[in-house]
């Protein structure tokens, strides 16, 4: 089965964003099996680069940033396909 991780900046956890890709993850299941994973970046713990530049020295895993990123990026790495969702106000991202 093939894996697919869609990141949604979208602020609403059932909004249009999440329903359009809900229809395109039953579009894709038309062809064949999927594994659709939602991460929802509001719901998720990053922190901003503090720029000590330690994990271009010592490796990611030394960031003082004890935050989530490192397992999306796992997750990223790990899936087939990647999908982000991003809602449309104004006619702007």
């Amino acid at each position: 089965m093939n894996k697919i991780v869609v990141i949604s900046g979208s602020p609403r956890p059932k909004g249009n964003t999440y329903k359009i890709t809900k229809v395109f993850e039953e579009k894709l299941n038309a062809h064949g099996a999927y594994e659709f994973e939602y991460i929802s970046l509001k719901k998720v713990d990053l922190q901003y680069c503090k720029g000590c530049l330690i994990c271009m020295k010592k490796g990611e895993e030394f960031c003082p940033c004890k935050d989530e990123a490192l397992e999306i990026r796992d997750k990223l790495l790990n899936a087939d396909g990647v999908v982000f969702t991003s809602p449309v106000y104004v006619h702007t991202v």
